[in-house]
Order: structure tokens, then C-alpha cells, then sequence
């Protein structure tokens, strides 16, 4: 396979999108976590629009990364059909297109089934780790409560109330009940 200007332009793609990837991976910036950290005042609307602006440039990296790997997966079966005593037409393109296809879409279903049940475990590992440690009260936060129900599928109940559903996502972290300062619990904010 000889120099060509359509791998040029597909490794210059593909150094774009991971470029624009790297880029759209740090959501908050150190500054922003300090002030976080310290209770300082943090402009948080200016916070949204960077993270919309990262989403935007993680989807522009994967598309400039798509398009440089297409490149190459068309040049990689264009030489393939260029070899003597081979011919593969277009028939076989499609066919390398399609398992190429179908093979990363399941092993990004796959990789993000692995991920999601990972990440709950380590959240619910983490947050028990914080009630038992630092005696939060658990009850007193009801968006947090909802979340690891939802991650351990805790069902609900018609005639739950919070503190019984509480109970129930504690029984199935195995916790007991923290009896920890509410004052301890949500920061407040100054």
C-alpha cells in the first residue's frame, strides 16, 4: 500500500477527534473544585454551559474519529481487493462494513452493561462506607435514598413512606441505622 491523500486526511481525523475526546473529559476544572471544596460562591450556570459545550465535543470527537476509521477500513479492504488472484467488490465491503458494525455495537452494549453495574456497585460500596463512617443520616436524604433503591432495585410500595423505604434499602445494604446529626448530613451552603 502506497502513500495516499485519503489516509492522510483519515489519520489527520482521527487526531481531531481524539483531540476533541481529550478534551471533553475534565467536566470541572481544578479552580472550580477548590471553590467547591472551600464553600466559595461558584458560578454554576457557567459550570452547565461547559459541560454542554464537553458534551458537544465528545460528540464532534467520535465523529471526526468515525470518519477517520472508515477511511482506512474502506483503504484496508480496497487493498485487500488490489492483491493478485483476489477480487473483492463491493458485495465484500459491505460485508467487512457490516460485521465491523455489528461486532463494536456489541461490545459497546456490552462494555456499558460491565460499566453501569460497576459504577452502582462502587456508589453503593462508597456510600455505605460514608453512613457507617461518618454517621450520615441516611433518611434525611430522600434524592439519595431514591438512588440506591433504584440502583439495588428496591421496589416501591404503594403505601411506602420515606423512612420505610429507607429501611429497606438499608436492609439491603446491610447497614444499620446510622443515628448521626442531621446537622451533619446535606452541606450547607453560605
Amino acid at each position: 500500500m502506497g502513500p495516499s491523500p485519503l489516509r492522510v486526511i483519515a489519520l489527520c481525523s482521527s487526531i481531531l477527534g481524539v483531540f476533541f475526546l481529550a478534551k471533553s473529559m475534565t467536566v470541572k476544572t481544578p479552580k472550580y473544585m477548590l471553590h467547591e471544596l472551600l464553600r466559595f460562591k461558584v458560578n454554576k450556570s457557567r459550570f452547565f454551559r461547559n459541560y454542554i459545550g464537553q458534551k458537544l465535543e465528545a460528540i464532534i470527537g467520535f465523529v471526526f474519529l468515525l470518519f477517520g476509521f472508515g477511511i482506512q477500513i474502506f483503504l484496508e479492504v480496497e487493498a485487500l481487493g488490489d492483491q493478485p488472484g483476489r477480487s473483492y467488490g463491493l458485495t465484500n465491503w459491505w460485508v467487512v462494513i457490516g460485521v465491523t458494525i455489528g461486532s463494536s455495537g456489541a461490545i459497546v452494549v456490552l462494555l456499558n452493561k460491565i460499566t453501569r453495574y460497576f459504577s452502582g456497585k462502587i456508589f453503593v460500596e462508597l456510600t455505605r462506607f460514608m453512613v457507617e463512617t461518618h454517621r450520615y443520616p441516611l433518611a434525611s436524604d430522600e434524592s439519595l435514598v431514591l438512588e440506591l433503591g433504584r440502583i439495588l432495585r428496591v421496589p416501591r410500595e404503594d403505601d411506602d413512606t420515606l423512612e420505610s423505604y429507607t429501611k429497606r434499602v438499608m436492609d439491603r445494604m446491610k447497614l444499620v441505622a446510622a443515628q448521626g446529626d442531621p446537622k451533619t448530613g446535606r452541606r450547607s451552603s453560605f
